[in-house]
C-alpha cells in the first residue's frame, strides 16, 4: 500500500477536491501496475478499467464459459496489494493463513453464471463472462483457465470490504474502498445442474447396490401420500411392505431422488470413490482428500475408522425384516453421520465419529440423540425433507442410509458457511461474499425453479417445489451443522458452520433406537 501512496503524491496538487473516489483510485492502481506489474498494462480491461494476467489458457477444445447461462465451479483467492491473503478457498492456503478448520469442505465455489450476474464478484463475473483484451489477442475464459485480477474496489470489495468466513477467511480482513488482487480458476460448468445431481445421486446408488426398479403404475407414480411433518402415514392407509434387499429404494413413491438403502451396514461400509472425476469437474470431486484430516489419512482410512467405531458402539445392527417399526414407540433416537458424496463428513452427533474428523473439538462421552416424535401432526419434527419424509419408514435397532438430492434438503440455495466466535468481550462476524446463497434465493423465480418443475415435474415432491424452496426455511435437525469448538475453556468458544454449496447431494448413516421413559 506504500506504493499506493506514494503514487497519489503527483496528483495531489492537480484539481484533487475536484476527483472522484474512483477516479483517484484509477490513478492509483495505474501507478501501482507501473511500479510492479508493467508487464500486465497492455492488458487493461477498459470495461470494469482492471488488468488481467493470464496464468493458464485451460483447455483448447472446451467451450468458453461466456456462451452458455451455466452454473460454474471456479476457485478463488483473494488478496490486498500487499499480498495479504483475504478469502481463499485452497486448505493448504488456509492452513499458512491459520484460518483452516477441520469443518471446512476446500471446494471450489459452484455459482449461477449467466446473462446477468446475481451471485459472484462483479470483477470475477466480467472476467469470466467478456472477452479480454490479452496485449493485442482476445480470450475466452474455458475449462481449465487460470488468471490473475487486479481489481479496483469498484467491481471488487467497495464500501463493505472483504473477508471469508467459515474457514475460508485470510489472515487479515480488507478494508473498504481497496483494490483487490484475485486468482481465479475455472472448472467445469453445466446448464442444467439439478440433471446433473439427479445423475450423480443415482451413480452413486448404482455403484452401491443398484438402484430398485421403479413402480410402472402411472396412479401410484402421480400420488403423494399425505404425509404432515412427523406424519408416519396417511389417515387410515396401510402401510406397504417395503422390499428388503440391499438396493437403493424411493422412500416415498411420489419424491424423486430420495432413497433409502434398508440393508446398509457398516460391515460393508460405502464406496465414495466409486464413480470417478467428471471431465468437466476438479480432482477429489468424489474423493474428498484436502485439510489436515483428509489428506493425512486419506478418505479410505477415515472410512475404515469410521465404520469401525459404528460397529462397536451400535453393532451390525437388526435385520428389518425382524425389527419393530418406527411408530411402536412414542419417540426414536437417531444417531446419524451427515456426508457430502466426496465422502466429506458435515456433522455427526456420534462422538467416536467428531474424535476420528474433527481434531479441535471437544465432545461428551455418549453424545445428544436427535428426537423424532412419532405422534401424527406433531410439531416437534423440525428436520429436512429427506428425514421427514425418510425416517417414518425405518427400523428400530437397524441400519440404514438415506441419500437424497438437494431438492429435499438445501435446494438451489446451499447453506453459508460462517465461524464465529465469542469471548468476554464478544465477537461475531458475517462477510457479505459467503451470503452469495441468499442472491441465488432472490433471484430463483428468474433463473433456477424451472430446473425442478421441468425436470421432475411428474413428482408431487419436486413440482412446484414447495411454493419456493420452502426446504430451506426449515430449521436444520443439526442446528445449522454447527459444531461447537472450545479453543480457551474460560474465554474464547468458536462455532464453524459448514457449508453446503447449492444443488449438493447429501446422504445420512442412521441408526435408529427407542428413547426410554426417562431420557
Amino acid at each position: 500500500m506504500a506504493a499506493v501512496a506514494s503514487a497519489l503524491i503527483p496528483v495531489s496538487c492537480v484539481e484533487s477536491t475536484e476527483m472522484g473516489f474512483d477516479e483517484v483510485e484509477k490513478i492509483a492502481l495505474q501507478s501501482w501496475m507501473e511500479i510492479n506489474r508493467p508487464d500486465l498494462l497492455d492488458n487493461f480491461q477498459p470495461s470494469g478499467e482492471y488488468y488481467v494476467e493470464l496464468l493458464d489458457e485451460g483447455a483448447a477444445d472446451s467451450l468458453p464459459v461466456r456462451h452458455d447461462n451455466a452454473w460454474l465451479w471456479f476457485n478463488v483467492t483473494c488478496r490486498d496489494l500487499a499480498g495479504n491473503v483475504v478469502l481463499t478457498r485452497n486448505s493448504e492456503l488456509a492452513r499458512l493463513q491459520n484460518s483452516y478448520t477441520d469443518h471446512t469442505h476446500y471446494t471450489p465455489f459452484f455459482l449461477y453464471c449467466g446473462e446477468n450476474n446475481t451471485s459472484m464478484l462483479e470483477g470475477t463475473y466480467m472476467a469470466i463472462r467478456n472477452k479480454l483484451k490479452i496485449g493485442d489477442k482476445e480470450y475466452s475464459v474455458r475449462y481449465g483457465t487460470k488468471m490473475r485480477l487486479y481489481l479496483p474496489s469498484s467491481i471488487a470489495a467497495g464500501s463493505g470490504g472483504m473477508g471469508g468466513d467459515g474457514g475460508y477467511e485470510g489472515q487479515y480482513r480488507l478494508d473498504a474502498n481497496r483494490p483487490t488482487i484475485v486468482d481465479v480458476e475455472v472448472w467445469g460448468h453445466v446448464n442444467n445442474p439439478l440433471a446433473y445431481e439427479d445423475q450423480w445421486v443415482k451413480s452413486f446408488a448404482e455403484a452401491n447396490g443398484g438402484l430398485a426398479p421403479e413402480k410402472k403404475d402411472e396412479e401410484a407414480a402421480a400420488k403423494r401420500r399425505s404425509f404432515k411433518r412427523s406424519a408416519t402415514r396417511a389417515d387410515g392407509e396401510e402401510p406397504e411392505k417395503p422390499v428388503y434387499d440391499d438396493k437403493w429404494h424411493l422412500a416415498v413413491d411420489s419424491i424423486a431422488a430420495l432413497y433409502i438403502n434398508y440393508l446398509y451396514t457398516p460391515e460393508r461400509g460405502l464406496n465414495f470413490d466409486c464413480i470417478g472425476r467428471d471431465t468437466m469437474m476438479f480432482e477429489a470431486q468424489t474423493d474428498y482428500k484436502y485439510g489436515k484430516i483428509y489428506g493425512a489419512k486419506g478418505l479410505a482410512q477415515i472410512n475404515k475408522e469410521i465404520d469401525e467405531a459404528l460397529l462397536e458402539r451400535f453393532g451390525k445392527g437388526l435385520d428389518p425384516a425382524d425389527a419393530e417399526p418406527l411408530d411402536s414407540v412414542s419417540t426414536a433416537k437417531i444417531w446419524y453421520v451427515a456426508r457430502l458424496l466426496d465422502g466429506f463428513v458435515v456433522d455427526s452427533n456420534i462422538p467416536e465419529v467428531k474424535k476420528i474428523v474433527y481434531e479441535d473439538v471437544k465432545v461428551d462421552d455418549e453424545g445428544t440423540a436427535a428426537s423424532f416424535v412419532t405422534e401424527k401432526n406433531s410439531t416437534a419434527n423440525d428436520y429436512v425433507d429427506a428425514w421427514l419424509y425418510a425416517i417414518p419408514q425405518m427400523k428400530l435397532g437397524a441400519w440404514n442410509v438415506i441419500l437424497s438430492s438437494s431438492s429435499n434438503v438445501y435446494g438451489a440455495v446451499g447453506r453459508s458457511g460462517t465461524k464465529s466466535t465469542s469471548s468476554s468481550g464478544g465477537f461475531n462476524y458475517y462477510d457479505y461474499l459467503n451470503y452469495y446463497n441468499y442472491f441465488n434465493s432472490y433471484y430463483g423465480n428468474n433463473y433456477y425453479n424451472g430446473y425442478y418443475n421441468d425436470y421432475y415435474g411428474g413428482y408431487g415432491g419436486y413440482g412446484g417445489y414447495g411454493g419456493f424452496y420452502n426446504n430451506y426455511m426449515y430449521s436444520p435437525y443439526y442446528n445449522g451443522y454447527n459444531t461447537g469448538t472450545d479453543t480457551d475453556d474460560t474465554e474464547t468458544t468458536t462455532t464453524v458452520t459448514t457449508e453446503v454449496l447449492p444443488y449438493t447431494p447429501l446422504l445420512w448413516q442412521v441408526f435408529i433406537e427407542a428413547k426410554s421413559e426417562d431420557e
